[in-house]
């Protein structure tokens, strides 16, 4: 069986639990929802429509950390504090017009999503990263084996992409974080809206199978793995086995969300 096939609850953490940490400068970290540990069947089965081959082949991967996830991709105004610190030198990126506030931080390259977990650990005094792989791909199945966690087909008005059939078809942009109905594990957006940076590089063949990340043995791809599609991909993108190569740089279509490490 594919999906979810066991799930324990970290000590003193109850599964669902969602956590905002206190920032030193007196505001408030992103939401985070604690999740199950398990095992799961990662990648696409051979008969699954739009597979692409780099989704394969399908293997387990156990989730042992202990990990909350951000309940939605990290927004302009949660990134805004990042940089209106003065002991920082990033700079808030560009919305083309969109809008701030709510809708995720685009414009940001894993570089940056990195330098954020980072300034986040430090006002928090918790470890905050970007999520590996195998683990922003447990997160979106939710405990499924379908090709999104609702099912095999996009249905209507589910997430923001092109052709999803939600407000945001015909303004092509993204759409603030949330309105669509959350997965079986408390997380929005997990498909479209924008690709989300993960730590991986771009390389599948003997991934590890524990849940942590790809950092090395990738030869000379030095691509990093973007997860989820986005407002401007179609429904194929979405999947939640779909995965694509980026070098590291800033576009309208990127954007990401972190995990936290747990202590037992």
């Amino acid at each position: 069986m594919l999906g979810l096939m066991s799930a324990t609850t970290p000590p003193n953490r109850a599964v669902g639990e969602v956590l905002r940490d206190a920032l030193k400068d007196g505001g408030e970290g992103p939401e985070m929802v604690v999740l199950p540990t398990g095992s799961f069947r990662m990648g696409s089965p051979s008969d699954e429509t739009g597979r692409y081959s780099d989704e394969g082949p399908v293997r387990t991967v156990n989730i042992s950390q202990r990990i909350a996830m951000g309940r939605y991709e990290v927004t302009f105004d949660d990134y805004k504090r990042f940089t209106d610190d003065p002991t920082t030198t990033q700079t808030l990126p560009g919305d083309v017009g969109w809008g701030r506030g709510s809708r995720p931080v685009i414009n940001v390259s894993q570089k940056d999503a990195k330098a954020y977990a980072a300034w986040l650990s430090a006002q928090t005094g918790k470890t905050y990263r970007l999520p590996s792989e195998s683990e922003w791909e447990y997160a979106a199945r939710a405990g499924t084996q379908t090709a999104y966690s609702w099912g095999d087909e996009i249905g209507v008005n589910r997430a923001n992409c092109d052709g999803c059939g939600s407000e945001w078809d015909d303004e092509q942009t993204t759409a603030p974080v949330g309105r669509f109905a959350a997965n079986a594990f408390g997380l929005y957006d997990m498909h479209g809206n924008v690709w989300e940076w993960v730590e991986d590089c771009y390389s599948y063949a003997g991934a590890p199978i524990d849940g942590s990340a790809r950092r090395s043995g990738c030869g000379s791809n030095v691509r990093a793995v973007v997860r989820g599609g986005s407002w401007l991909d179609g429904p194929r993108s979405l999947r939640s086995a779909n995965r694509w190569g980026w070098p590291s740089y800033r576009s309208v279509i990127h954007g990401f969300r972190l995990v936290q490490d747990l202590n037992p």
